[in-house]
């Protein structure tokens, strides 16, 4: 989820990350993780929570000590500060659960968990973000953490299975080169642990580092530490390799990239809203000063009538600024399941999921947008809402259009029906999407 202000090249046909038929590791991700929300759907409603920041706390233990931390975020060395750590009401959130999920939710899960078994690396512990092709992200690493923890969970896997592959990934996650030793790179070799380009080649000196990204792992490093205490050690001194002084400032996630003339290394915020708030709640957890990219409610902050909807979006045009603003699915409804509901978030979502409604009552077109992979040229696309400045936009990561490339996004679909099954709209997706699926590969 390399999101800054540098245009990024991964869609182009060279790159081999994205070169797949089948859809991003993310995706099914996302899929298994809307499994978790139906399980946890008893204790998720879209209602707001004026106590706290989200009405299903994410509550997180210091997973950074003070030598590698800013100022302010855990304390000194060996302490920790209240608000960044848990405390005895969090942990019986964190592990309570909802109800059973009923067979075809199962089995819903069941048919994500395939891509997983079909893209495992025991050797290195992590998985392809694509089909039997090996590469990775930090983003997709922690979309195939929430995976392993929800098929334990769930009981697609016993103990013991679910211990060596913790293990194997945790052991890679300590060990692995980090880009300029102060993060992980943006991506490595998923069967070597190698720092690799997008193309996979190998690459001593690395790319560059996303923030983004790695808001994503520590969010279900959390989770994992949480929901299974004896990980709370090696997920917190995963954390603690990082030097986080150069990638939080004035309230804001910054990135890193290598210029491929220069060698020199840029410094170059991240994060757009949706994405960004999504983000910045997990740093703010830590205890970072994330002011600006936590809320939603920021000077960035602008609002596009789209068929009578008013849908929130980010005024810093890809035009002038270079990083994409998209405003799709995905960021929202990850932020709602991840980091709770609240009175910022929830007037949101709803809109996102009525704009999209409210299009398929126009036209008839089902409609379910995010960004997913896709099996042809150019590989990889954002179906989006709005984004600069025009309206239900396909463009591919560089912001070239491709509107005769849309399509129903799988996990955009099935995240909006568990987040309003009530509405009409919701049977609608579930309708159209039933059947995206090889039962041999997973979910489309």
């Amino acid at each position: 989820m390399d999101n800054n202000n540098e245009m990024d090249t991964q869609g182009q046909k060279s790159s081999g990350l994205w070169n797949a038929g089948l859809t991003s590791l993310a995706t099914v991700a996302g899929i298994l993780i809307a499994g978790g929300v139906i399980y946890l759907s008893n204790t998720f409603s879209v209602s707001p929570n004026t106590e706290s920041h989200g009405a299903t706390e994410a509550p997180f233990n210091c997973l950074v000590s003070g030598k590698r931390a800013a100022e302010g975020s855990c304390g000194v060395e060996g302490q920790s500060s209240a608000g960044a750590c848990l405390n005895k009401k969090a942990v019986d959130a964190c592990l309570s659960g909802g109800n059973e999920l009923c067979e075809d939710d199962l089995e819903t899960a069941r048919i994500a968990w395939v891509y997983f078994e079909n893209n495992y690396n025991p050797e290195t512990g992590l998985y392809n973000s694509t089909d039997k092709y090996p590469s990775t992200t930090m983003w997709d690493t922690g979309s195939a953490l929430a995976a392993t923890i929800a098929a334990k969970d769930f009981g697609f896997i016993g103990q013991k299975e679910f211990d060596d592959r913790m293990m194997a990934m945790f052991k890679t996650l300590n060990t692995f080169k980090l880009f300029n030793d102060e993060a992980p790179n943006k991506a490595y070799n998923s069967k070597t642990g190698e720092m690799v380009d997008y193309g996979n080649k190998p690459t001593p000196d690395g790319i560059g580092v996303s923030t983004l990204d790695l808001g994503r792992l520590v969010s279900w490093l959390n989770t994992a530490q949480c929901m299974h205490p004896k990980y709370k050690n090696i997920a917190k001194e995963t954390v603690d390799r990082w030097d986080f002084s150069r990638m939080m400032k004035d309230g804001q996630m910054y990135g890193m990239a290598r210029d491929k003339e220069t060698k020199k290394i840029k410094m170059l915020q991240e994060g757009r809203l949706g994405y960004e708030q999504y983000a910045g709640k997990v740093f703010r957890e830590l205890g970072f000063d994330m002011s600006v990219a936590a809320t939603y409610n920021n000077k960035f902050r602008n609002e596009e009538n789209i068929m009578g909807v008013k849908v929130a979006h980010d005024t810093r045009d890809p035009r002038e600024f270079g990083a994409n603003n998209y405003v799709i699915t995905e960021s929202y409804t990850m932020d709602a399941t991840e980091n709770g509901l609240d009175n910022e978030n929830i007037p949101l979502l709803k809109n996102i999921f009525d704009v999209q409604k409210e299009r398929w009552k126009r036209t008839g077109i089902v409609t379910a947008v995010s960004e997913d992979n896709i099996d042809r040229d150019p590989w990889f696309l954002y179906n989006t809402i709005f984004n600069a400045g025009i309206q239900w936009s396909t463009v591919n990561p560089r912001g070239n259009q491709h509107s005769e490339l849309k399509t129903v996004s799988t996990k955009a679909a099935l995240s909006m029906a568990v987040m309003f099954p009530e509405d009409e709209y919701s049977q609608v997706l579930m309708n159209k999407i039933e059947s995206a699926y090889d039962p041999k590969k997973g979910w489309y």
